[in-house]
């Protein structure tokens, strides 16, 4: 394995042969809860191996229904080969699992197996999977450890990485939570082909706005790639993913607790979850709705002369190559506007909100009221 030094990994078209390789290391440094990232291709395998070098033994495997009949039987095998005995729980597949209900139900897992103190909870699935776990995880027993094994493109470059954990209240999503970081996350990017199109592509959408905020070769990487990115080349996607997993581990260790500068992480998002919740039987994925939201952040950012000329043009062009942000989503936008106005980060009619001035930057303003983005929204949807 290749531990990344404090540059980003280098960045390498599809087709050459110095893209493909050993697993690549991030090292995410946090006061008393430092981690690895390790990304490669059939890291599944590895699992009982990796786990096994930082501590973790005997557990619980929490996974959906869906990724269990894929991946669950691999990792128990490579868990156990490497001493580590497990016992599964599975939960539904999507977001109706991120309950306390689901959450007592996987503490009952975790007493019939006789957890205690010196277990660990691998996770392995998606964003929600993760999101689960971690909050059991960081709950159990007051906090045992995480092994995080996200299987679809943004929990591997997002959700996974930070250790933000939460479930759903009926009236409000992610308000019970604990920060908790795994002991390791292993990322294995081969198990990206098992996903459906329109979920590959959604993940395209955090991979935008990291180089958005952060990149701007990566964006330039993106436009050049972009139709390999969407083929799913092996080596292209174990560059990328490591790449974004760098750049939300420089954030997450700036801001562990999300006490500020993390918030640089939601561009694309306030606006992007109003669309969410607007949509309503149209289904506007996550992704989705955040690659429409960059695109119209950007517009705003242009119009308040925030950001150069052209950027919005330039993001929606990139996500568009990716197949996302194309033509005007069906949607209300009365409603969309009435979100904005409930958006939990909402304070004295304002937002803290991240704006790009020009690829590979980005900076907060808590000068943008409310009312900027609404006729925001208005004009870009209605």
């Amino acid at each position: 394995m290749t531990a990344l030094p404090p540059q980003r990994v280098p960045l390498r078209p599809a087709g050459d042969d110095a893209a493909a390789g050993a697993p690549l290391i991030v090292r995410v440094e946090l006061p008393g809860a430092g981690y690895d990232i390790v990304v490669g291709r059939g890291l599944l395998a590895d699992l009982g191996e990796l786990s096994r070098a930082v501590g973790a033994g005997a557990g619980l495997l929490v996974t959906d229904e869906t990724v269990a009949g894929l991946y669950a039987e691999p990792c128990r095998r490579s868990l156990q080969e490497a001493g580590c005995q497990v016992a599964l729980a599975t939960v539904p597949p999507g977001e109706t699992s991120k309950t306390l209900a689901v959450a007592e139900r996987v503490y009952d897992a975790c007493l019939d197996a006789h957890l205690d103190r010196g277990a660990t909870i691998f996770a392995l699935g998606g964003g929600v999977v993760g999101d689960l776990s971690g909050f059991v995880a960081g709950t159990f027993m007051r906090g045992i450890r995480l092994v995080q094994v996200p299987t679809t493109l943004l929990a591997q470059v997002d959700a996974s990485v930070g250790g933000k954990t939460a479930v759903d209240l009926p009236r409000a999503k992610n308000v019970v939570g604990v920060f908790h970081q795994p002991s390791l996350v292993v990322i294995d990017v081969a198990v990206l082909q098992s996903l459906p199109e329109r979920e590959f592509r959604g993940g395209l959408a955090e991979i935008v706005k990291h180089a958005a905020i952060a990149d701007a070769e990566m964006l330039s990487f993106l436009q050049e790639q972009a139709a390999s990115v969407l083929a799913r080349e092996p080596a292209l996607l174990r560059q990328l993913v490591a790449r974004n997993c760098q750049i939300k581990a420089e954030v997450v260790q700036a801001d562990p607790q999300e006490a500020g500068w993390r918030a640089v992480l939601n561009y694309g998002h306030t606006i992007g979850h109003s669309l969410e919740r607007a949509a309503g039987e149209w289904d506007l994925g996550h992704g989705e709705a955040v690659a429409y939201g960059m695109v119209a952040e950007a517009q705003l950012a242009e119009r308040l002369g925030l950001a150069e000329a052209g950027l919005a043009e330039t993001l929606q062009g990139l996500l568009r190559a990716l197949g996302l942000a194309e033509g005007r989503p069906q949607l209300d936008v009365g409603r969309a506007v009435e979100a904005l106005r409930h958006d939990k980060k909402l304070q004295a009619g304002r937002l803290r909100l991240p704006l790009v001035p020009r690829p590979g930057e980005v900076v907060l303003r808590e000068d943008v009221g409310l009312e900027a983005l609404a006729e925001t929204l208005t004009e870009a949807f209605a």
